[in-house]
């Protein structure tokens, strides 16, 4: 073998272990919330240097906070679906209202697991489109729109405070399926970080929404943006528009709307959209 070629080979190995070692990372974080440097060298057998390196890679990408000698995930703790749904309802129904204007009969969506999803679930089932189909992952999404369209709940583990079905089951339904619009919530959305959420398994579901869609639709109250989470979902030119509402603040707009973000404002004091 040439020197060129070992080069080339060891480097190649060397970059699949590093991202090997820092999906781990990531793991560790998800389960325990806390790491330390020395800790991470002795489990993975490198240098502190190294562990610090991932950690500043993890904490530009994935939503993680150094710590001095660590690391912790943004998000903590996540509110249950009860408290989530009584926090910013008067925006997350806005929201619904403006996205449903986005939706025309006879299409096919994908609807993601989310209090500001399951708004727009209700005004669906209230409005029935005709011939609309709605594949979810969200089991209250389904509840609302049965009996009303023509459902499809993915299969999967229903995740306690979510009330979402992830795992392999959940990905693989929606890897089967091509939609015409994804409707998703999200967690966290800024310029470097693109969309993030608190659970590596939702973001694994998200990201096969967004796969299976020709449009994506992200549906983020204000308070999320400018927020990182715990798990990366996807870069924000991965997301056709985001529909937050007007009190979303002036200068993280127009950092998104820099970056090729397009974003549309949901009124809360009246009826109709802004153009």
């Amino acid at each position: 073998m040439s020197t060129y070629a070992h080069s080339n080979a060891y480097g190649e190995a060397g970059f699949l272990l590093t991202i090997e070692r820092r999906r781990a990372i990531l793991g560790l974080l998800e389960a325990q919330q806390v790491v330390t440097v020395p800790e991470l060298a002795e489990r993975f057998g490198v240098s502190s240097s190294t562990i610090r390196r991932d950690l500043a890679a993890l904490a530009r990408e994935a939503g993680v906070r150094r710590t001095r000698g660590g690391a912790l995930a943004l998000a903590r703790f996540e509110p249950s679906f009860e408290q989530k749904r009584a926090l910013r309802a008067e925006e997350k129904v806005a929201i619904a209202r403006l996205a449903l204007r986005h939706i025309r009969p006879g299409q096919s969506l994908l609807l993601d697991a989310g209090t500001t999803t399951l708004e727009l679930a209700r005004l669906l089932a209230r409005h029935r489109p005709h011939g609309l189909t709605v594949a979810t992952h969200s089991v209250p999404a389904a509840v609302e729109l049965g009996g009303h369209l023509e459902v499809i709940l993915t299969g999967g583990q229903v995740k306690e405070r979510t009330l979402a079905l992830v795992g392999p089951l959940a990905e693989r339904a929606l890897e089967r399926l091509h939609a015409d619009v994804a409707f998703l919530g999200i967690n966290g959305v800024t310029p470097e970080a693109g969309f993030t959420t608190p659970s590596l398994e939702e973001a694994a579901v998200k990201a096969a929404l967004i796969r299976a869609a020709r449009e994506v639709v992200v549906l983020a109250d204000s308070s999320k943006l400018g927020q990182v989470s715990f798990a990366h979902v996807a870069a924000l030119g991965e997301v056709d528009l985001l529909i937050t509402d007007e009190e979303a603040p002036e200068p993280t707009l127009r950092a998104l709307r820099q970056a090729g973000l397009r974003v549309e404002l949901a009124p809360l004091r009246s009826g109709e959209a802004p153009a």
